[in-house]
């Protein structure tokens, strides 16, 4: 193929891609600074002003629920308004309010300021406000497109892990977190000003939400697979805190464990690249399932005490697995829910799986108080993920989108 070939090839994928690949920076910037930039930062606001370690950390739970009690507005207003109003409103909300965080004079005006803010950009600027949008602009094409949107969003971890810790070398927290908050307008300005459309057909606008999310909600489907989402969701959480110590505790040494852990995380790159032809072979159910199967297989090794081995081998399995749970969680949702009102359903959804899934990192931590050892903890984590796959393997044969169509057509 010649260079001129080549050159227009790129130019119509980037035509017909584009809007994705702003969704995902958008995402590198939201995620990469609120989640990942974060826990780097909490370890010099605590040198320099001497507040808790576990208050910060309760400011970071905070923003986590805020934003998960405000995603059912960011999706109802998606329907409605359309992706735009979104997340410019959650962009400029989140902002203010970091910046102050990064001015507060006291614990309480921090912990607040960041739980305000850290929770608007995950309402408005995280996945279920981005996949909603992305199913609405990619309807025949979803799946390469949360491939491609879920791939570059993976970059969040891999370069705002090290951007914190050099910020924070280089200058005080304060100063660090505004050079990262203009970094995230930066991320997210593009998609969120470029970006139009994604609202809500006008005849489903007009009917009533509450009564159509209540009758969605009550689906057996439904019901099944927030049960089966909020079991992978607690073990992936329980996992993503607890897998350095469960290390540790093994005998890794933490140079070695911190080394595994950046290791797996550059595998989830792979990981995510693999879901389109997956999917195209096994459908988003049977990839889930092959997912929540490798975890299962994959975090044993943590488990066991005997070298290095065994970390490796929890390193390679899980590490090309997790990375395609949360795109896959968000094809199959969108399998179940439909395309009418996917905004509101999924930020219905995510307020639900977030609130339960929260307890999976302290029932993991508190089995670890009680036996004095990861092994018990690292089987219990296991079994959630087996949990969720046996909830998966014995849903009915229907889809669930039927039974969400039928839901709303009761209404």
């Amino acid at each position: 193929m010649s260079v001129e070939a080549r050159r227009r090839n790129v130019i119509s994928a980037w035509k017909h891609w584009w809007p994705v690949v702003l969704l995902g920076v958008l995402t590198v910037g939201s995620y990469g600074f609120v989640i990942y930039a974060f826990s780097v930062l909490i370890a010099p606001i605590h040198e320099e002003t001497g507040w808790s370690i576990g208050a910060l950390a309760g400011s970071f739970t905070l923003s986590s629920l805020i934003g998960g009690v405000m995603a059912p507005a960011s999706g109802w207003l998606l329907d409605r308004l359309g992706g735009r109003p979104v997340m410019l409103g959650s962009l400029a909300i989140g902002s203010a309010f970091l910046l102050l965080a990064s001015a507060a004079t006291s614990l309480p005006m921090f912990v607040i300021a960041w739980g305000i803010g850290g929770g608007a950009i995950s309402a408005g600027l995280f996945y279920n406000v981005t996949m909603a949008l992305t199913t609405r602009l990619f309807a025949e094409e979803r799946v390469r497109a949360f491939a491609v949107l879920t791939f570059i969003g993976g970059f969040a971890a891999v370069l705002y892990f090290p951007l914190a810790g050099l910020l924070s070398d280089l200058m005080s927290w304060r100063t660090a977190i505004r050079v990262l908050v203009v970094l995230m307008v930066l991320h997210a300005l593009p998609a969120a000003l470029t970006i139009s459309g994604g609202q809500a057909k006008a005849a489903v606008v007009k009917t009533s939400t509450r009564a159509a999310v209540v009758a969605v909600f009550r689906s057996r489907d439904v019901v099944r697979m927030i049960a089966m989402l909020t079991l992978a969701a607690m073990a992936f959480g329980a996992i993503q805190v607890h897998h350095v110590p469960a290390m540790r505790a093994a005998g890794v040494s933490l140079g070695a464990a911190t080394a595994i852990a950046s290791v797996r995380g550059l595998l989830s790159l792979p990981g995510r690249a693999l879901i389109e032809p997956v999917v195209r072979r096994t459908g988003v159910a049977g990839a889930i399932g092959l997912v929540y199967l490798l975890m299962a297989i994959g975090i044993l090794p943590l488990a066991v005490h005997g070298g290095i081995a065994w970390p490796l081998m929890f390193m390679v399995v899980t590490g090309l697995a997790f990375g395609a749970i949360s795109p896959l969680h968000g094809l199959y949702a969108a399998e179940v829910f439909g395309e009418s009102r996917i905004g509101t359903m999924m930020g219905v959804q995510s307020l639900i799986v977030s609130l339960l899934s929260a307890t999976g990192p302290a029932l993991v931590g508190l089995s670890v108080d009680m036996t004095d050892s990861y092994s018990v903890a690292m089987l219990l984590t296991a079994a959630l993920f087996a949990g969720a796959l046996v909830l998966l393997l014995t849903r009915p044969r229907a889809t669930g989108r039927h039974a969400v169509v039928s839901a709303e057509a009761s209404v």
